[in-house]
């Protein structure tokens, strides 16, 4: 007998990883009622994730969370560097990605390295209790649905068995969990996290470095390299390196388990040090001595295995989840089939990216591989063209979706572009001591709308003006949806005197939503502030930023901008007609999407 249902719900997210956890604070920034089913009595200390990408970082600061990630979760990852197998981790790379820029429109660096825990935690505190609640130690042990709900039926630990309804289900509990299992996901990898001590005098007095001079720092930077390596050899392709804060010393090492090979076998301690251990041996040759050098065992604490993460996912249904759950709607079907179309292109773009690099590891041509190499050493002599390779999948610029019938954009008007995001400072005072962007203003807590109206100004001379442009369009039917009164300004040029700015703008006029871009000179220096050193945050430095980067990807013409809460512009509109034209449009798409088809207005 199944048990009684107990309480009803918008959404029921299945597990609480980072995912689960972002995906709740979404939706409780879009005030939507949720609950999310977690199995685990608390958060796990396996650091299963390791990498975020920049896109992935700008997500979380969505959240609230940017200090934190740079504080107490993690850091730069630095240097992809793709490497020869068989010759240890401190060889020469071939070729190698510089992810320590900020140059790839998100206005952050290229990948940080982070402890999954540490992740979720302050995602997890991110969890507004008025829209979401957090089931923890409770296992779901049934599903199934109506023509109106889902049911989720879940066991406490405590014994008891219980059953809620919700209008919509998301699975985020990984490959192991329910969910996915129900629908057959398998992989079959090997990822290991390895906590490091390094070795001293103190503990092993017999090792040969000491005599040579070398320092356990030293000794932990020779075998554990600051870059992550990505091992090319056709035997054993891998991947390793560092990650989460400096002083946690973790380091992982990733593997593919070949075709033909026991996963379970391959995953033991035994199995496992056999491949790795052999890059953890040093040469005695390379220090004058006759015996070469392994890296002590008793300094390695073993465990982990790795997960993927679901940010661009988790942000991208949360807004289409708050359009689902309007009061007679009901196309739900085509909504999240414009969902998954453009998911679709991400993870093309993304494995793209992962071919390019599993191309390098797995050449098996030894040949092949070494004109490869000579090739890419080359190009690398030349300054612009070395820049080039070393911006690895930036290349290709931001994501742009292809438009096909039921994506939410107008095509005609540049919409499916990422939105550029910049650093940014009040447009009445300092650059603060934590860096700020310009979707801190665009998305702030307070405001409501998926949509967000953005004008590109020149000067503060042009606000007026763009102001009443903005005041007399007609307002959509639902604020939830788009509120004029919501609207972001960025000031793109030069400000006359931050103490001016209130009589600029007037005393009637609210500076919250005004912001002005700041260039890489006044942000460092924002950075040697006495506010700044005693916050201690390790800002990043602003390698190859571009203040004008909105402007350079969308074009100089657009003034006017809608942004979707995913990020990705609606429409970039050059004046107010046009802009007119994009809102009214807004409704009539969505209810394009619930007919299967995109009917805009011209």
């Amino acid at each position: 007998m199944s048990p009684t249902t107990t309480e009803t719900f918008d959404v029921i997210i299945v597990g609480c990883g980072p995912t689960g956890a972002l995906l709740s604070a979404n939706l409780c920034r879009l005030r939507v009622n949720h609950a999310i089913l977690e199995r685990d009595p608390d958060i796990t200390t396996d650091p299963r994730g390791i990498a975020l990408d920049e896109d992935g970082i700008r997500i979380a600061q969505g959240v609230g969370i940017y200090e934190a990630l740079f504080k107490d979760v993690g850091k730069s990852m630095g240097f992809f560097q793709f490497i020869q197998g068989g010759c240890g981790l401190d060889v020469r790379p071939f070729l190698q990605f510089d992810y320590n820029t900020i140059e790839g429109g998100t206005g952050h660096i290229g990948f940080m390295c982070h402890k999954q825990p540490a992740m979720e935690k302050h995602l997890r505190s991110k969890i507004d209790k008025r829209y979401g609640t957090l089931k923890s130690h409770s296992t779901v042990t049934a599903i199934s649905e109506d023509a109106d709900y889902v049911y989720v039926d879940y066991k406490h630990n405590n014994g008891e068995e219980y059953r809620i309804r919700g209008k919509f289900l998301v699975g985020a509990d990984g490959k192991t969990g329910f969910v996915r299992k129900k629908f057959r996901y398998e992989a079959v990898w090997v990822a290991l996290n390895w906590h490091i001590t390094p070795p001293t005098p103190d503990t092993h007095p017999n090792f040969p470095l000491w005599n040579l001079g070398y320092t356990p720092e030293q000794v932990y930077d020779l075998y554990f390299p600051r870059e992550f390596n990505f091992i090319c050899d056709p035997a054993r392709p891998s991947v390793c390196g560092r990650f989460g804060r400096t002083e946690d010393r973790l380091w992982r090492f990733e593997f593919v388990v070949k075709p033909g090979e026991d996963g379970q076998k391959m995953a033991s301690p035994e199995e496992t040090q056999k491949l790795i251990f052999p890059y953890l041996m040093h040469r005695g040759s390379r220090y004058g001595l006759s015996q070469d050098v392994p890296f002590p065992k008793d300094c390695i604490d073993f465990g982990g295995q790795g997960i993927a993460s679901g940010f661009r996912d988790a942000i991208s249904l949360a807004w289409r989840l708050k359009v689902a759950v309007r009061p007679g709607f009901t196309r739900h079907e085509a909504l999240l089939a414009g969902w998954a179309a453009e998911r679709k292109q991400q993870l093309e773009r993304s494995l793209a990216s992962t071919i390019e690099n599993g191309n390098f590891c797995n050449e098996p041509s030894r040949i092949k591989a070494f004109m490869r190499n000579w090739y890419l050493w080359t190009c690398q002599l030349i300054p612009s063209w070395k820049h080039d390779l070393q911006l690895g999948a930036r290349r290709e610029g931001m994501t742009k979706y292809d438009y096909a019938p039921g994506m939410p954009f107008m095509p005609e008007y540049l919409g499916g572009k990422s939105f550029p995001q910049v650093f940014s400072a009040p447009i009445d005072g300092p650059a603060p001591p934590i860096p700020t962007f310009t979707d801190d203003t665009i998305f702030a807590p307070n405001k409501t709308g998926i949509f967000q109206i953005v004008a590109l100004l020149d000067s503060i001379d042009q606000f007026r003006s763009a102001r009443a442009d903005i005041s007399h369009i007609q307002q959509p039917e639902s604020l939830l949806i788009l509120d004029p009164a919501e609207a972001t300004y960025i000031i793109h040029g030069e400000v006359p005197s931050v103490r001016d700015t209130p009589a600029l703008l007037g005393k009637e006029i609210p500076s919250e939503n005004i912001i002005r871009v700041l260039g890489g000179d006044e942000y460092v220096a924002a950075g040697h502030t006495a506010a700044a050193l005693e916050k201690q945050f390790p800002r990043p430095e602003p390698l190859y930023y571009d203040p004008n980067r909105i402007r350079k990807d969308l074009g100089n013409d657009k003034v006017y901008v809608i942004v979707r809460w995913d990020r990705f512009v609606f429409a970039a509109c050059r004046n107010a007609v046009e802009l007119e034209r994009a809102v009214s449009s807004l409704e009539s798409t969505l209810e394009g999407v619930e007919g299967g088809e995109m009917r805009m207005k011209i």
